[in-house]
């Protein structure tokens, strides 16, 4: 049987347009798939991760495509909706593909090499020929194998450093290489237990017996691994080192004692790096305003896949938010929530995992990349691991960035204060809407949206009363609180008729 020679056009987060084809090694021809990363050469040096759009059989014309040079996923971390979305953003808003890859994409997914300079092994350690400055860095790399471009400018104090490398490289001292890193690692979190041989009551006992008599910090530390494990309460659950850490003061000189009498054991757990708070909210009320405004929705959906729900502070829109959420999730869909990072509080957040528990996620840019990275894989890989059960979110609250999240099941978006500036990306490319973007994505997957503002921008009010829209109203406030009163002041002609008392009204 030949073997198939196979061609792969990849999307790399550089401003430039289009694809570009590289071939992909024999032996990497099973490992192929669209939407998973690969590392490929760009230019005479650079390393880059890219992603695989198309697998064809097809050459380039005008040039000899360079190889691929290894497969860095296993299951796509894109889907082919995405792509169509992010190629819908790069020609609706006029920027280019690799722009919008490089917005969408958490930056621990985007790997670029790194310069890093290395010993030449021709040089014959004669330093005499080295200035003061050439001297320290070739000092360096003989303890060092590599430095980075970083740290030479450190070790020398230059800000400006390559004019200095130039010359060590013109004396055969160093060579330059490109290193490429994948820093993305699940988090690993240590916890203890028992021995083995510990379990049993009788050798539980002996031990504590032990430590009463000669290590009052061990008998402690046993003494709060015992409550934190809940032995004798009820079913045992895991417990975390650190929770022993902070209990007792210096207690890993104990933990590592009971460890090596074989009293405890340490061994590691994947773990999420966010804190899900357990589902908990009582089932929400209604009053009959809410009841008519979410019916209203429900018929308006019947016809039109985007409403307006015109609401006045207070008249409880968040309220009626959870409920089609919680309608989406229990149909099995996936629901998007965005919200202006001004409201993305910490309130907000507990409250929408009150109602959903672990099945709800955050995305924002205000995580570092590996909280972010955690989020997309989580919806890429349809769950991740942590103490020993799968996590897996099919609601985010998000800003405008949650929208190039890797969806597959997406059944509704709702956008929140949907009016706000923020929502509109400025700098830098791709400049676009989120609510206008969102409406196209939710178009895509045959998804609802539901914008909601108390204060509606002018053209979703026009959309919506001209019948683009579905328009439902909610014009009482929760709890019967009255709204304020409103007055208009005509300051000019109270000032000339002097009944005005101050500079204000």
């Amino acid at each position: 049987m030949t073997q198939q020679t196979l061609f792969a056009d990849i999307l790399l987060p550089l401003p430039l347009p289009g694809y570009f084809t590289y071939r992909v090694p024999a032996d990497l021809n099973g490992s192929m798939q669209v939407g998973i990363r690969v590392v490929v050469p760009f230019g005479p040096r650079k390393i880059y991760s890219g992603l695989v759009r198309k697998i064809h059989h097809k050459p380039p014309q005008k040039f000899q495509a360079k190889y691929i040079l290894s497969v860095l996923d296993e299951a796509p971390l894109v889907f082919e909706k995405q792509f169509e979305f992010w190629e819908w953003i790069a020609d609706y808003y006029m920027a280019t593909p690799g722009e919008v890859m490089n917005s969408a994409l958490p930056p621990a997914l985007k790997l670029a090499s790194e310069t890093r300079i290395s010993l030449n092994p021709d040089f014959d350690e004669n330093f005499q020929n080295l200035n003061e400055k050439e001297y320290l860095i070739a000092e360096a790399l003989e303890i060092q194998k590599t430095l980075s471009i970083s740290e030479v400018s450190k070790i020398t104090g230059l800000q400006k450093v390559f004019p200095l490398i130039g010359n060590l490289i013109e004396k055969k001292v160093v060579l330059l290489k490109e290193e490429l890193e994948n820093p993305y690692r699940q988090k690993l979190e240590k916890f203890v237990r028992l021995g083995r041989e510990y379990q049993s009551e009788p050798k539980l006992k002996e031990a504590f017996d032990e430590a009463e008599k000669r290590a009052p910090k061990q008998l402690e530390v046993l003494m709060a691994f015992i409550r934190q494990s809940q032995r004798y309460v009820s079913a045992e659950r895991e417990v975390p080192a650190r929770e022993i850490s902070a209990m007792i003061k210096n207690a890993s000189p104990a933990i590592d004692a009971l460890v090596k009498k074989g009293v405890l054991e340490v061994y590691k757990n994947k773990v999420s790096r966010f804190a899900h708070l357990e589902k908990d909210a009582e089932t929400i009320q209604f009053n009959s305003y809410q009841q008519s405004a979410l019916n209203d929705i429900r018929e308006n959906w019947k016809e039109k896949d985007c409403v307006l729900l015109h609401g006045v502070t207070s008249s409880g829109k968040t309220e009626i938010y959870i409920e089609l959420i919680r309608e989406a999730i229990e149909k099995g869909q996936q629901v998007l929530y965005l919200l202006p990072e001004i409201a993305l509080t910490t309130q907000i957040i507990r409250r929408i995992q009150s109602h959903f528990g672990d099945k709800a996620g955050v995305y924002h840019s205000r995580f570092n990349e590996m909280e972010r990275t955690e989020v997309w894989n989580n919806l890429a890989l349809g769950g991740i691991e942590s103490l020993k059960t799968t996590i897996r979110y099919q609601l985010v609250v998000g800003p405008r960035s949650a929208l190039f999240l890797p969806w597959n099941k997406l059944g509704l978006i709702i956008v929140d204060e949907e009016h706000e500036a923020s929502y509109k990306q400025h700098d830098p490319a791709p400049r676009y809407h989120a609510r206008d973007a969102a409406i196209w994505l939710a178009n895509h997957f045959g998804a609802k949206v539901l914008l909601g503002s108390a204060t509606p921008s002018i053209e979703s009010y026009y959309n919506g009363r001209s019948g683009k829209f579905g328009l439902t109203e909610l014009n009482k406030r929760y709890g019967g609180m009255q709204l304020p009163e409103i007055m208009v002041a005509d300051i000019k002609k109270e000032s000339r008729q002097k009944t005005m008392k101050s500079h204000l009204s």
